[in-house]
Parts: structure tokens; C-alpha cells; sequence
């Protein structure tokens, strides 16, 4: 079921990624010579180009990977200030916005083993998609939330090739059951992104208009977990109750008197749960979150 799909207008990014750049400054962070200035930069010059009807001058100037990254993680830091801007620090701490900021430019320059600042960005930029719909945001570990008077624990993947997505899945159940040590009845779901399996990230969609768009997201993710679901719906562990699919694309879409240039989100939720059998409960929970998060009737 297809959850969520925005479409964005640059303009508007920058404006937010401006008030961003504003919050981050206010907490006493330090932004220069950060990813996070490289990108403002990049935008800068995105919306200067957009402005002046010059996107084929974008695209022969820059690299389709480096405006990628500037684009997607600009929305990234845009839906995490929005979310948190008026929080307490006590909830998302000085430390975990310090972390996103940095790091390499590219994916592949990042390190190859341990937490690195895009891992954290992805698990702030859930719970905040999470938080902007009413769910109640308790901690980062990767994210912890409540919802309908039940706790859920959420273990943040950022797929990197095919052959790490079993790992990838299984890291993420053995994770989750320790925190079943802490509290046995929390509920579990898996968030997976596969922004770099999809192979978008080295080129852009051309398309006609939102629908054409949200098909070729929906195409993305509904043939990943075709693929895949068997890994995590025959997970032992019933406290697990479902997976998030993640993806992101960024398209160019005919306009008037101007094609826009947009990122576009995406992601499905495949329940694990089946109303058929002795988790009906555990289903109806999932088909709440669904809904609450705007999800559509139907299953993948």
C-alpha cells in the first residue's frame, strides 16, 4: 500500500533550507564546510537555473549524482526541521544534528562499516515523516514512536547492493529483539531504503505529469517487495508487524510556461500480520498506522 507521495517545488526547498540553515545556526551548530552547506549551495544554484528556464543548462553543467544527492537530502533536512523545530532538546539532541551534517559529500565515499551521518539522517527523516502526521516521537534508537497506546521500535536499513539485503534484514530483526529485553511488548517494523538499488540516482525522470510519477514510484518499491517480502514475512519473531519500502526519485515535469524540476518520495508499507489468522489484532494495528500516515485500501 502506498503510503506517501510529494512532489516539491525548489523554490520552496531553498526557502526552507534557508530557515534550516537558521535553526541549525541558533542550536550553535556550525554548518560551514559541511554536506549540509555544500547542498544549500547546490540548491542555490538548482532554483537560479529553474528561474532563468535553463534545466538542460543544469543538467549539462552538473552532474546528474551530485544534483541527486543535493535535491533528496535537501528534502531530508527541510521535513526533519519542520518536524522538530519547536522540540526540546532533550528529544533530539545537539549530537544527532552535529552527525547528519557531516560526512562525505557521495554515498561511496562514506565508511564502510559503523554508523556514518546519511544512516542517521534517514532514521531522523522517518521519525519526522512519522511525527508531521500526529504519531508521538519517544527516542532514536533508530526510531522509537506510539501509537494507539503501543510502543514500536523502528530499525532504519539503507540498502547498498542486493547481496547485503538479506544481512540488511536480519541485522535489523536481531536489533530489534534486543530491544525486546528492555520491553517485551513493543512492536516492530522494518524501514528499508533502496534508493541505490532503484539506480535513479544517476539519472532523472522525464515525465508528463504526477501520475506518470507516482507509477514509476510505485513500480519501484511494489517490484522490490514482490522480490524480497519473503525475507522479512518469514521472520519468526511476531512482534515484527511490518516493512517500509523507501524510495526517492527526482523527475522533470512538463509545465507551463516552465518544466518543473521535483523530488518525489515514496513509501509502501507491506504488513506482515494476515487478518486471517491469530494476529487480527496485530493487523488492524498496522492498517491504523496506515491510515494514519495516509496510506491507501489494498495490500502489495
Amino acid at each position: 500500500m502506498t503510503l506517501i507521495f510529494n512532489r516539491i517545488r525548489f523554490d520552496e526547498t531553498l526557502y526552507e533550507l534557508e530557515e534550516s540553515e537558521k535553526w541549525l545556526k541558533s542550536l550553535g551548530i556550525d554548518i560551514t564546510q559541511s554536506r549540509f552547506s555544500e547542498i544549500l549551495n547546490l540548491n542555490r544554484n538548482i532554483v537560479d537555473h529553474q528561474k532563468r528556464n535553463d534545466i538542460d543548462g543544469l543538467l549539462k553543467n552538473h552532474d546528474n549524482v551530485l544534483l541527486y544527492f543535493a535535491l533528496t537530502e535537501a528534502s531530508a533536512f527541510v521535513e526533519i526541521h519542520d518536524a522538530f523545530k519547536s522540540e526540546k532538546s532533550h528529544l533530539l539532541r545537539r549530537s544527532q544534528l552535529k552527525k547528519i551534517i557531516g560526512g562525505p559529500f557521495f554515498a561511496w565515499d562514506e565508511p564502510a562499516e559503523g554508523d556514518n551521518a546519511r544512516n542517521t539522517l534517514f532514521e531522523l527523516e522517518t521519525a519526522a515523516k512519522l511525527k508531521k502526521t500526529g504519531v508521538e516521537i519517544r527516542g532514536f534508537d533508530d526510531v522509537d514512536f506510539i501509537f494507539e497506546r503501543t510502543q514500536f521500535n523502528i530499525q532504519c536499513k539503507r540498502i547498498h547492493s542486493q547481496q547485503k539485503i538479506s544481512d540488511n534484514i536480519k541485522d535489523a530483526a536481531d536489533q530489534f529483539c534486543q530491544k525486546l529485553n528492555f520491553n517485551p511488548s513493543t512492536k516492530g517494523i522494518i524501514c528499508l531504503s533502496i534508493d541505490k538499488l532503484s539506480g535513479k540516482e544517476k539519472m532523472f525522470l522525464k515525465a508528463k505529469n504526477e501520475h506518470e510519477i507516482g507509477q514509476t514510484l510505485g513500480h519501484l518499491s511494489g517490484n522490490f517487495i514482490k522480490t524480497y517480502r519473503d525475507l522479512w514475512q518469514n521472520l519468526l519473531n511476531i512482534n515484527i508487524l511490518g516493512a517500509f519500502v523507501f524510495v526517492h526519485v527526482i523527475a522533470i515535469m512538463e509545465e507551463e510556461p516552465f518544466d518543473l524540476l521535483t523530488t518525489c518520495r515514496n513509501i509502501d508499507l507491506d504488513i506482515i500480520p494476515q487478518r486471517e489468522y491469530f494476529q487480527i489484532t496485530d493487523y488492524n494495528l498496522m492498517r491504523k498506522l496506515a491510515d494514519k500516515l495516509g496510506g491507501t485500501p489494498g495490500r502489495i
